[in-house]
């Protein structure tokens, strides 16, 4: 079987694939290859860092790099930025703004955000009317409950929310008016 692979890093960079530049972020490879990948930042304040993936499980670094099962043979490896530890007032600042470049894009992201961060209020006011009084907080929070991280898919609206076993499970968010109307697991 083949592994098919798509990075999400958030930062700008790019990669060597077993030594080999490329730009791109999808990759397929064998089942049972070993892959190193090198992830080489395009910002000075970040450092590069390789991972060793068999199949599609990450075996270093994981406290920079998760991989997500979505479907057989399709992964999504999420990418974290390597700081360098100087410790300044300007590197806590340069920090402190890669923070804020990487808050949620869209509202379903942000919404999951809020939930997961147990805002539940703030939450709420990416809702419509009819979902937000449709469900209460404990309902809201216990739909979540399983999940822990949320990635695109490959339709407008469509999610993978991530499970305690590293594994998507597919819903789409239908948004009304610019407000999450529904959540439907596809």
């Amino acid at each position: 079987m083949e592994i098919n692979l798509k990075i999400a890093a958030e930062f700008d960079a790019v990669y060597l694939v077993n030594g080999e530049l490329s730009e791109s972020s999808e990759f397929s490879y064998g089942q049972d290859d070993v892959v190193y990948i090198t992830i080489l930042p395009l910002d000075a304040a970040l450092l590069p860092y390789t991972l060793k993936m068999v199949g599609g499980g990450v075996k270093n670094n994981s406290a920079l790099a998760k991989s997500y099962r979505l479907n057989a043979g399709e992964y999504h490896l999420k990418l974290l930025p390597r700081y360098n530890y100087i410790y300044s007032v300007e590197n806590t600042a340069a920090s402190n703004s890669y923070a804020a470049n990487f808050a949620p894009a869209s509202k379903p992201q942000r919404f999951f955000d809020l939930v997961i961060k147990k805002k539940l209020a703030a939450a709420r006011e990416l809702l419509s009317d009819d979902l937000n009084q449709s469900i209460d907080d404990a309902s809201l929070g216990a739909f979540f409950a399983g999940f822990f991280d949320m990635v695109p898919g490959s339709a407008t609206g469509d999610y993978y929310l991530i499970n305690r076993d590293n594994c998507g499970v597919l819903y789409n968010f239908a948004l009304v008016g610019g407000l999450i109307d529904n959540i439907i697991e596809k």
